[in-house]
């Protein structure tokens, strides 16, 4: 519970949205012979990160036993790395302000008056993970290897492929229309866990593609997480700021 816990409070709101929220339609029929002219391009220049957004509004229902817990929350994401993330109560009230920026984490813990700081290296030694894997989390393709455009074949209109990320093995498989993910599992180094992802109702901001559900899995613990999203500005132009709370106790992550 621990785990995914986290897992919620530093990826779990980066799901992609939409200003004028349109449901994909007239989708042409893509199988192993007519496949795009370019379907590696196709699948990155869909990516949400291929731009700055600003998710405004994404609710969310994490289930573990017969715990449920509910909130809203909200994303910044600036080129090429920079994410701020806020976490809501259903009743507006901020639990907690999450920056991460290259190799630094800052979580501000309003409810508890803390500080947390550190390197995303502790997220990867402590957990398997990287900071890197968030915008899978938000159904974006990331692999450290480039994919052989010229073995690309898509088989009854999917593609499965292995990607490398900062060394963590993931399992994409995704929807050659839409040039997107529709299931990704990420593989735990440390074995702890399995998690599962689910990207379904997709809808369309500009020339990015989006999921409007994300449903997370993690087969060990039977604990859920489903996101709902509401609404972003994609491309978006602003700045992000990050404000340490005033007597905050300050606490590495270490």
């Amino acid at each position: 519970m621990r785990k995914i816990v986290l897992i919620l409070y530093i990826f779990i709101l980066s799901a992609s949205c939409s200003v004028s929220r349109k449901h994909l339609r007239n989708r042409s029929a893509i199988n192993e012979t007519s496949v795009a002219p370019n379907p590696y391009e196709n699948i990155i220049n869909h990516n949400l990160t291929s731009g700055n957004f600003y998710i405004e509004r994404a609710e969310f229902r994490l289930t573990s036993g017969h715990e449920v817990k509910s909130g809203i929350g909200t994303i910044k994401f600036l080129m090429p790395d920079k994410f701020l993330i806020c976490i809501k109560s259903n009743s507006g009230l901020e639990i907690a302000r999450i920056l991460l920026s290259g190799d630094s984490i800052f979580v501000n813990d309003r409810f508890n008056r803390k500080l947390f700081y550190g390197s995303a290296s502790y997220l990867k030694n402590k957990y398997g993970l990287t900071t890197s894997i968030l915008p899978v989390i938000l159904g974006d393709y990331v692999n450290d290897e480039r994919m052989d455009s010229s073995k690309i074949k898509c088989i009854d209109n999917k593609l499965d492929v292995v990607g490398i990320v900062k060394g963590i093995r993931i399992r994409y498989v995704i929807d050659c229309e839409e040039g997107k993910a529709i299931l990704t599992m990420p593989e735990d180094i440390k074995n702890e866990s399995q998690l599962q992802i689910e990207y379904s109702d997709f809808f369309k901001s500009n020339r990015i593609i989006a999921p409007g559900k994300i449903e997370i899995a993690e087969k060990k613990s039977n604990a859920k997480i489903e996101i709902r999203i509401q609404k972003i500005s994609a491309p978006w132009e602003g700045t992000i700021e990050f404000l340490p709370g005033k007597q905050f106790e300050k606490i590495p992550l270490l």
